[in-house]
């Protein structure tokens, strides 16, 4: 009996263990934008000829403008941030970009200035975005940043764009550059800082680890450009 007994709890503590992990693992859902599948191009072949030009910029080409703060320390833990992805979209003098936002990291609407809006969609596999797309839709959905806390110290000069998902975004305009913090800090602390001059963020964190993905769209060179990094803090 004793034998039966402990058999039968050794399978409900299977049972219930393996509930659990499904369980959890159901808490995250990607949001709509990415997904895993074959080999695909960097942007795909447009289906709408009215959608500003896609281009599809190469990881390694951003790689020297992603610079992760030294001084950075988390506990025993180091910063870390790789770009996965950057798309180059064409404007014009008629049709710029002037908002960008996301529930996630992808997929990021863009407000144009002539009234248009567009969805930024694209593949999310083997660590890297592809087969990304522009497609028309509603201009619906965008949300107000709220301002992050801390602040940058007194006496430097930085101006607020946004925060996502815990992670500020600063622009420090003299240098041209983007400074990002992570979720959780008590004291203002770059995570990294990207040579561009950013409008919009967006991010989505891992559900089991510290880090996730980061979205920044702004001008690299006088190019718009949207940017998707993956880090850990």
């Amino acid at each position: 009996m004793k034998n039966k007994a402990s058999v039968c709890t050794r399978v409900i503590l299977g049972i219930t263990i393996a509930a659990a992990a499904i369980g959890a693992h159901a808490q995250f859902v990607p949001s709509a934008g990415y997904s895993s599948g074959g080999s695909r191009p960097g942007a795909a072949v447009p289906s709408d000829p009215s959608a500003p030009p896609l281009t599809r910029i190469p990881d390694r080409a951003l790689w020297s403008l992603i610079h992760v703060d030294p001084l950075y320390m988390r506990g025993s833990a180091v910063g870390h941030a790789e770009v996965v992805g950057a798309f180059a979209i064409a404007e014009t003098s008629k049709a710029h970009v002037v908002a960008a936002w996301s529930p996630g990291f992808l997929p990021v609407t863009l407000s144009l200035s002539d009234g248009r809006c567009y969805i930024l969609q694209a593949d999310y596999e083997g660590g890297t975005l592809s087969n990304g797309r522009l497609s028309k839709s509603g201009c619906e959905g965008q949300r107000k940043s709220d301002e992050p806390s801390p602040p940058p110290p007194p006496g430097r000069s930085l101006r607020f764009i946004g925060t996502a998902w815990g992670y500020g975004a600063w622009a420090d305009d003299r240098a041209k550059t983007t400074i990002i913090t992570a979720p959780g800090a008590t004291t203002f602390q770059p995570l990294f800082t990207a040579q561009m001059t950013s409008t919009a963020i967006m991010a989505m964190n891992s559900p089991d680890s510290p880090g996730g993905n980061v979205t920044l769209v702004g001008k690299i060179k006088g190019q718009l450009t949207v940017v998707t990094l993956e880090v850990g803090y």
